[in-house]
């Protein structure tokens, strides 16, 4: 037997977010494309586990299995309903969250729009709209101001990638729904701009508050004729993103997975040294469609691997090649692992997974480079968004009939580790 112990004040915790969790998010805009026809939608997000009610006993019971830290979202289309008219109440009761998270020992980290937007924001385009960036860092600012200084580490956008993918190049059944190269990359652009906007509007309020992007990021693999759209799917889906947040006082990864894209040779396009972007953007949507793609472009062809519910190959360790990779970009950079968990109805999965990427984590901190997080998808298991309520990725079961909550064997494991700051191997 031996033990992995972590740095002195590493954080350790559960991600929510506010739209997953809370129940009654009526004012957004995801929740009248759920109720919409014709959406992918399984489900309505509904009362969700009723967060917003029973954040107090959600907050003691993390604290209980012995977590130092919570990382969760305010919601922007309770606390600015209407454009321009801020509800007291709403951040009253965000305010009154935070110092739930404090007074259980739990460092809070603050996620300030995760994929969900008011439907005033949406119907004047959402992150297609020129003004939407100036809204955002208007709310940020309100928000900051209100929280005081009860918060020391904020994430402005959750994912960045994931919104302007899966909504507007119309890939995972995100709103608004958009089909089109010309809409998606407006909205990186557009979504980029929000993030430094509001990071400065933070820095303005709380100069010494630290502020990073929480990335959606996957290790990847190519053969040799698919590395360029490998290269090319990397640098639209992630790398447009960490550049656009360079100036971060951190950056937060969030990996679930690997990806592996092959083909038989480099089409002409390749071989003649121009990438042809129509194509290769088709190929970027029908990555998470399907895996059979025309003109010889295959994803993740491999047949007897291990795969979750999701369909993601089944690779914890994927998280200390996209640790590895961000700290190879920023040397020095502090790296909070913001999202990492498996959807699995065998919790003995789960905890698996736990395992294995905690112990490829700490390889990288032997390493010298400097991770300062592990926080766990999700601490309860909620609303994953077109899935609905399907997809298992909590620590904590949720009786959505009662709202009951059952702390399952993965939560006292991974609780045990964060309170002795160390993992027992052998």
């Amino acid at each position: 037997m031996g033990e992995l112990v972590f740095p002195v004040g590493f954080m350790w915790g559960t991600a929510a977010s506010a739209h997953q969790t809370e129940g009654g998010n009526s004012n957004s805009d995801w929740w009248e494309w759920e109720l919409r026809q014709g959406t992918p939608c399984k489900e309505p997000s509904g009362a969700a586990i009723d967060h917003y009610n029973r954040y107090p006993q959600d907050l003691a019971l993390l604290a209980g299995l012995g977590f130092n830290t919570h990382r969760f979202s305010v919601e922007w289309a309770r606390i600015e309903p209407e454009e321009g008219a801020f509800d007291e109440a709403q951040l009253d009761h965000y305010r009154s969250m935070v110092d739930a998270v404090r007074s259980n020992g739990l460092i809070p980290i603050v996620t300030l729009n995760h994929f969900t937007l008011p439907m005033w924001v949406a119907a004047k385009g959402g992150w297609l709209g020129d003004a939407t960036p100036g809204f955002f860092a208007r709310y940020v600012g309100r928000v900051v101001e209100a929280f005081g200084n009860r918060v020391d580490w904020y994430n402005p956008i959750n994912e960045a990638a994931a919104v302007a993918f899966g909504g507007y190049m119309g890939a995972m059944g995100f709103p608004p729904g958009a089909h089109g190269v010309a809409s998606w990359r407006r909205a990186v652009r557009g979504l980029i701009a929000g993030h430094r906007q509001a990071r400065e509007a933070i820095k303005r309020l709380r100069p010494g508050a630290q502020v990073g992007q929480m990335h959606a990021l996957q290790e990847w693999e190519s053969n040799a004729g698919g590395r360029s759209v490998m290269e090319y799917s990397r640098r639209m889906g992630e790398d447009v993103y960490l550049e656009g947040s360079r100036d971060d006082d951190y950056v937060g990864v969030n990996t679930y997975t690997r990806t592996r894209i092959e083909m038989s040779r480099p089409m002409g396009w390749f071989a003649r040294g121009a990438l042809s972007v129509g194509p290769i953007e088709r190929f970027l949507v029908s990555r998470t469609v399907d895996r059979q793609v025309a003109a010889g472009l295959v994803v993740d062809p491999r047949e007897g691997i291990r795969r979750t519910p999701m369909g993601y190959e089944y690779r914890p360790q994927a998280i200390a090649a996209t640790v590895r990779r961000v700290a190879g970009l920023f040397p020095g950079k502090p790296i909070l692992v913001t999202e990492h968990g498996v959807a699995t109805d065998d919790d003995t999965e789960r905890v698996e997974y736990i395992r294995a990427g905690l112990e490829a984590l700490h390889t990288l901190i032997g390493e010298g480079i400097p991770l300062r997080a592990y926080i766990h998808w999700t601490g309860f298991d909620n609303f994953e968004w077109a899935l609905g309520y399907s997809m298992k990725f909590g620590l904590v079961a949720v009786d959505r009939e009662t709202q009951e909550r059952k702390p399952k064997p993965s939560a006292r494991f991974l609780g045990q580790i964060a309170q002795a700051n160390r993992l027992t191997i052998g």
